[in-house]
């Protein structure tokens, strides 16, 4: 055997337990408190979500620090149904420099009402893995037809059709859920017709689902809602790898194929411990009535 081989084995070696290393998950821990004032319009079931999502952010966020990109989208505050202010919406956990991977405890939650608001506040304790690499630049919109344009937004009236436009820079797997107010999550994506579960995408290719005047064979989702206002999450989840949908319940002509939100949770933690190429991009969306 030459000298450059031995050499570049030897090279190959050193560098083997620093890669393995930087993929070895920690554990973490945080600590996060979450004000609803009384005008603002959000039920406590969605407030007790957020705040436990904004914690297990900010425990990887500890533990690795953040990324330098986010998404951030300028919307409208409203007040009595008009917009009266501009502000920015930052999907928070998609800065964290990690993946969540599992609670080792269950979260403990304390809610106080101090000076006309509710606080919540919640204690985590989970298992994280830190994103060493770059992963694919996924390209998303959350989209409504307004006066026949396409347009981007995170806010709805009950009834409206929600659209989804989505590229990427290389070949995978694409799946699209919705959480729901009432802890279902619905499967948007695959469609319920495709018997194999998955959905695949090319690479370079603007994709708009839930349209039928762009695919005549797509299905097409009305946001709704019975409260005045709530909030529900769009999961969008992409993979250079096959990866197939979780194990859903089938819906009726009407409906989308859904499931327990803790079930679904449960199904895409696994997915992510067996994936570390997985991507998984959440995103709020306001329906009123």
């Amino acid at each position: 055997m030459s000298r450059k081989t031995i050499n570049l084995l030897l090279l190959l070696c050193a560098n083997l337990p620093m890669s393995v290393s930087a993929q070895k998950t920690v554990d973490v821990h945080a600590e996060y408190s979450y004000e609803v004032g009384e005008n603002d319009n959000i039920t406590l079931r969605e407030a007790r979500r957020k705040c436990l999502e904004l914690a297990k952010a900010e425990a990887i966020k500890a533990e690795f620090g953040e990324l330098i990109t986010s998404d951030v989208i300028d919307t409208n505050v409203e007040t009595n149904g008009e917009a009266t202010s501009s502000f920015f919406w930052e999907n928070t956990v998609a800065m964290a420099k990690g993946d969540w991977l599992g609670d080792t405890q269950p979260p403990q939650f304390d809610v106080q009402y101090i000076d006309n608001k509710l606080i919540f506040k919640v204690e985590v304790w989970g298992k994280a893995r830190e994103i060493v690499q770059s992963k694919a630049e996924l390209k998303w919109k959350i989209l409504k037809d307004t006066d026949g344009e396409k347009e981007e937004t995170n806010r709805f009236r009950n009834g409206e059709k929600v659209y989804l436009s989505f590229r990427s820079p290389a070949d995978g797997y694409l799946a699209v859920y919705l959480i729901m107010g009432d802890d279902d999550t619905a499967c948007l994506l695959p469609y319920k017709n495709e018997p194999s579960g998955r959905f695949q995408i090319k690479r370079g290719k603007e994709y708009m689902f839930f349209d039928r005047e762009v695919d005549p064979s797509a299905y097409q989702y009305k946001l709704s809602t019975k409260y005045a206002m709530e909030d529900n999450q769009l999961v969008v989840i992409y993979s250079p790898n096959p990866f197939t949908k979780c194990n859903d319940v089938t819906g009726d002509a009407k409906h989308p194929n859904s499931l327990n939100t803790h079930d679904f949770q449960k199904w895409l933690l696994r997915c992510q411990r067996a994936d570390s190429d997985m991507i998984v991009n959440k995103r709020w969306v306001k329906i009123r009535q």
